[in-house]
């Protein structure tokens, strides 16, 4: 079953093409995302450490939902042995997604293409006018995304991840009230699925755009994957400082009473991991503080008496001390803002160099042509923002167990963000047709009416222009040679920012 209908990869052409910002942003949040939860990883010894960042880093792309409840469901899945085949299931479908595929291919061997042609009909057309320079200039945003996406990695099908999900999710184990006994979590029933997919009839019509897989709609993702990233990192840097202390799972609580033992090749023992469940998410909720210098011949336990909350993270389980997870993930609206500034420049470095290409040629100003490139830009800019307002509103008004509610009612939230989502569709798709239209007229020489050739808008007609058309203007070869510059220097700074800023690699 796929996520994402035929219709979909339809609007995701149009909303590329409309609007490259929201194309940009995409890849940048979903780049600065992965690049945060990696990093975060760093410094974590705990088993699974190096499969869990990949696994949720590939959910960026997909519409997952993390259960809290009951409160060792997902700990059990983090802290219990029996779950090491669970993630390594699940790491073998995360590593599918990067891959090469055919139309990201094509897509960059067309840019490529339309830049050789482009280059020798300069020296062959009559009109210096037609010389599609601007075109290529605009289209040039596609070379980074391109490249971007195949580099970060996407999700052109989905349906290994959810092979793999069916796959593991038999193997997963949840702790009980009986220390020795997990169960399999499917025999516990449905509700027992710490992590699973979400259903489309289960969810609402301001979450749309978060069940498509195509790239461009991760942008929907951003904020509900980081409170869930967020989430899984602080129960496993929990677990991660207990561990350090060697503390282990069944000592913890009233009836604790399993020692320490030692692993080999300093790896932590599977004897240490197991426990029950009330143990189990404490491990995860709870550091235990060090011992204090008086009390240095005691162990950890007996220095500190129960576990405390020195670190509560996340768990809002309230007999646990804990309390819920923060609806903004730590550095989201800073990893938000960057990948808005580099989307912006993109934009405007692409569709402001076509702009540039045609605003000093004759009739100088802002004719027909450089006035078409720059309506695009500010149309493209326009349905980012609308489409990042609806990601906002879309979240705001999301559930969050154990907050208090928001002053503006969901309702509220819900439909400004539906406007909002629909209203940048309609924007995104007219300016993808309309800059069709301008590469059409372009090619065509349809600019290359009296009109056009002797108008500009901001400083009205210039027959001396029209009369010169047909000559070779000085210093236009510089106008192309900057415009072009502009555009590709602009396309290769949001690209070497995805190369520098690879999310870095135990």
């Amino acid at each position: 079953m796929r996520f994402t209908e035929p219709l979909d990869d339809v609007l995701s052409f149009f909303i590329t093409i409309g609007s490259p910002a929201l194309a940009a942003y995409s890849l940048q949040i979903t780049h600065l995302n992965t690049r945060w939860f990696s990093k975060a990883f760093l410094d974590i010894k705990f088993p699974n450490s190096k499969a869990i960042p990949t696994v949720i880093s590939a959910f960026h792309h997909v519409p997952i939902r993390i259960s809290s409840y009951p409160p060792a469901l997902l700990p059990s899945l983090i802290v219990l042995p029996q779950n090491d085949r669970y993630w390594n299931i699940l790491l073998k479908g995360a590593r599918k997604t990067r891959r090469w595929s055919i139309p990201l291919i094509m897509n960059f061997v067309w840019v490529i293409f339309a830049v050789l042609l482009t280059i020798v009909d300069s020296f062959y057309s009559p009109i210096a006018g037609d010389v599609g320079y601007a075109v290529v200039a605009t289209w040039t945003f596609l070379l980074p995304l391109i490249v971007g996406w195949l580099h970060v990695g996407c999700e052109p099908e989905p349906n290994h991840l959810r092979e793999c999900m069916e796959i593991a999710s038999p193997t997963a184990w949840v702790a009980t009230d009986r220390r020795d006994r997990p169960v399999p979590a499917e025999s516990v029933g449905h509700q027992a699925l710490a992590i699973e997919f979400e259903k489309a009839d289960e969810v609402p019509s301001v979450r749309k755009d978060e069940l498509k897989t195509i790239p461009i709609f991760n942008y929907s993702r951003a904020f509900i994957w980081s409170q869930n990233a967020e989430w899984v990192l602080a129960l496993v840097k929990n677990a991660d400082s207990n561990a350090e202390q060697k503390i282990s799972v069944g000592s913890l609580g009233d009836k604790g009473h399993s020692v320490w033992v030692e692993g080999d090749g300093g790896n932590m023992a599977n004897e240490n991991r197991i426990g029950t469940d009330v143990q189990v998410a404490r491990y995860c909720t709870n550091v235990v503080p060090p011992p204090e210098p008086d009390t240095l011949g005691k162990s950890s336990l007996e220095s500190s008496g129960n576990p405390s909350t020195a670190d509560p993270l996340l768990l809002h389980d309230p007999h646990l001390g804990a309390r819920s997870p923060s609806r903004w993930a730590t550095g989201i609206w800073k990893r938000v803002t960057l990948a808005t500034v580099l989307a912006l420049a993109l934009q405007w470095g692409t569709a402001g160099a076509a702009v540039i290409i045609h605003y000093w040629k004759r009739p100088a100003g802002l004719g027909c042509r450089a006035l078409s490139f720059l309506l695009y830009g500010v149309a493209g800019t326009t349905s980012f923002f609308l489409f990042l307002a609806s990601s906002i509103l879309g979240h705001m008004s999301r559930p969050q167990p154990g907050q208090l509610p928001w002053s503006k009612p969901p309702t509220l939230l819900n439909s400004w963000a539906i406007f909002c989502r629909l209203l940048g569709e309609i924007v995104a798709i007219l300016s993808a047709m309309g800059i069709l239209t301008v590469c059409v007229f372009q090619a065509t020489g349809a600019f290359n009416t009296c009109f056009c050739a002797s108008t500009t808008f901001d400083k009205g007609r210039n027959l001396v222009a029209f009369l010169t058309i047909n000559e070779m203007e000085p210093g236009i070869s510089t106008l192309w040679i900057c415009g072009l510059v502009m555009a590709f220097s602009f396309a290769s700074l949001f690209g070497f920012s995805i190369y520098l800023g690879t999310p870095p690699r135990r």
